[in-house]
């Protein structure tokens, strides 16, 4: 049997044309009609591929998702660019595909919320830092530490979700987290992931090309949070961070992850700040989007308009996300 290869991810226009409807997803338990191809997180699947991916479900019928996961992953070779597996997409796109029928994947444990509930992080106290304000700083001392996959991520977290007007959200695909310390005081945090799927605002400047964008979508990150504490009233300390961040991420992205990002883009909520530190760092303001956000490949409107910044992390960054 031929297994289907790696195809980055199509735009959302493009899989209701030719493959899975997402608006199939409902809780009717009637069959489901099949269709020659399919699209989840990006990737997609033909008949042979369900036939594979459903049989090796029921093999592994009495093991729990994540001994299926696994097997799916590693028949497929669905790996992230650093080698390990992209076990979080392949647990989506089976979800999706057990609830449209066209697998069965075993039941969830009776206890299973029971025994994964916990604490929400903003309530771990143990991860409390002393609220003392801060007026000064010798910028020189400014340093940001990579926490991600330490200890010191607990905190990070706690931070993120006790002090962050979004809270803390477990991030999906490729993450780095940094807290931002001085003298060995912690001044806050920031984070990045990957770029977001589609963003016309972004898409437009860049100028690429559908095919261009599937293709290398992976060099743009996302600088989805940044916090100072509140007690941190240190002027220009934001932008001193952003422009610390922007050398040393693309670094360490390249360290964990085997590639180098050329371009980071954020997003400013309108509602509560203007931007500052992003313009006062030389980031380029593309404009602001309509208030749209995505969940899995479904987009609804929230209308909280945020502006769009983006910071180019080479000279050539247009080059290798135009090239084939």
């Amino acid at each position: 049997m031929s297994i289907a290869k790696n195809i980055f991810s199509l735009p959302l226009a493009l899989s209701l044309f030719f493959c899975y409807d997402e608006n199939m997803e409902t809780n009717s338990t009637s069959p489901v009609s099949f269709q020659k191809e399919y699209i989840f997180r990006g990737r997609k699947f033909n008949q042979e591929d369900i036939q594979v991916i459903k049989g090796i479900a029921e093999k592994y019928s009495n093991e729990n998702k994540t001994k299926i996961i696994k097997v799916v992953c590693e028949t497929f070779n669905w790996r992230q660019p650093n080698g390990y597996l992209k076990d979080m997409a392949c647990r989506e796109a089976l979800e999706r595909m057990n609830k449209i029928g066209l697998i069965s994947l075993p039941p969830i444990h009776p206890g299973y919320y029971r025994r994964r509930r916990r604490t929400s992080w903003k309530e771990m106290t143990d991860m409390a830092i002393p609220e003392v304000e801060i007026k000064g700083l010798n910028f020189d001392n400014v340093e940001l530490r990579m926490v991600r996959w330490t200890e010191q991520e607990k905190r990070w977290n706690y931070l993120i979700d006790k002090y962050h007007y979004l809270g803390y959200r477990t991030p999906v695909g490729h993450c780095l987290k940094y807290l931002i310390y001085c003298n060995e005081k912690i001044l806050g945090c920031i984070g990045f992931t990957d770029g977001v799927l589609k963003l016309n605002i972004r898409d437009k400047w860049i100028g690429w090309s559908i095919e261009q964008r599937e293709r290398n979508l992976r060099f743009v990150i996302n600088n989805n949070r940044f916090l100072l504490l509140p007690w941190v009233k240190v002027k220009n300390l934001a932008s001193k961070v952003l422009s610390i961040a922007t050398k040393q991420v693309q670094k360490d992205w390249e360290h964990y992850y085997n590639y180098k990002p050329v371009l980071i883009e954020t997003f400013v909520d309108v509602g509560r700040f203007i931007g500052t530190c992003y313009k006062a760092s030389n980031w380029h303001f593309l404009g602001r989007t309509i208030g749209k956000g995505r969940r899995g490949m479904k987009y609804f409107i929230h209308n909280q308009p945020k502006d769009t910044y983006v910071c180019p992390l080479c000279k050539d960054y247009l080059r290798w996300l135009k090239c084939y």
